[in-house]
């Protein structure tokens, strides 16, 4: 249990460099370092491997046209898809949440469309569709021991060419995938959903605290609204499941 608490620990600090390596880049990230994560599972993954590698390759396009913290915050779908989607809910609340789902990403495309944020509304809708997808993926992922380590040798390149940051971006997301195979096999305690919540949760944070990068009040209240949207989604369901079980 220690160990695997240590290791949960540091993958949440891999979560707080990789949002930091994307925010100092300023976006500029290529897309091979997102590939990289991706070509390491990828002999796992069959047909998923390859939907998620498209995914994170369409998440990667659209870093350098869009607000750090708005391609960051969009990861908070994470825990609102994993509760929606879980054993307790039911088609009203699925309805319910991709309805709130939209109307806040609406808003913030209409706010981008009217120029009073940055970015692009089709990139957003890029982006969430990408994060959805990517979740998607990771769900139905089939955990094995089968890796290309020969990906990881890619990352040489981005150093040589001076993209530091990127290759800290590729061994972060490497790092974290491969932390959560690592937990997700013990039975002990249920770490992947407390990394569901927690790494989105905690690497939007390391952009609001950081003094130099500015989180527009629209996409940290889209945020706040989501992460509250899931929250609130899981109490109930929690609540009424121990209803009936009384």
């Amino acid at each position: 249990m220690v160990f695997s608490t240590f290791q949960f620990i540091i993958t949440t600090l891999l979560a707080v460099v990789c949002a930091r390596a994307i925010s100092l880049s300023e976006g500029d990230i290529p897309v091979l370092a997102l590939l990289i994560p991706a070509l390491w599972i990828l002999p796992q993954g069959g047909v998923v491997g390859l939907i998620l590698m498209a995914a994170m390759t369409t998440y990667g396009l659209t870093l350098p046209y869009q607000p750090i913290a708005l391609s960051v915050s969009v990861w908070v779908l994470f825990p609102l898809l994993m509760v929606v989607f879980s054993k307790r809910s039911s088609l009203t609340v699925v309805l319910t949440s991709a309805l709130i789902v939209t109307t806040l990403q609406v808003g913030i495309m209409v706010t981008q469309s009217g120029g009073k944020l940055g970015g692009d509304a089709i990139i957003t809708a890029v982006q969430t569709l990408a994060v959805i997808v990517i979740w998607w993926s990771a769900t139905h992922w089939s955990s094995s021991n089968k890796h290309s380590w020969w990906a990881l040798g890619l990352i040489l390149p981005l150093w040589i060419a001076d993209l530091s940051y990127a290759a800290l971006v590729a061994l972060s997301v490497t790092g974290i995938i491969a932390s959560m195979e690592s937990l997700a096999k013990l039975k002990t305690f249920k770490w992947t959903k407390l990394l569901c919540w927690t790494l989105p949760t905690v690497g939007f944070a390391a952009l609001v605290i950081s003094p130099n990068i500015e989180v527009p009040n629209p996409v940290f209240v889209v945020w706040l609204c989501l992460l509250g949207t899931a929250w609130m989604t899981d109490y109930i369901l929690r609540s009424a499941e121990e209803e009936s079980d009384i």
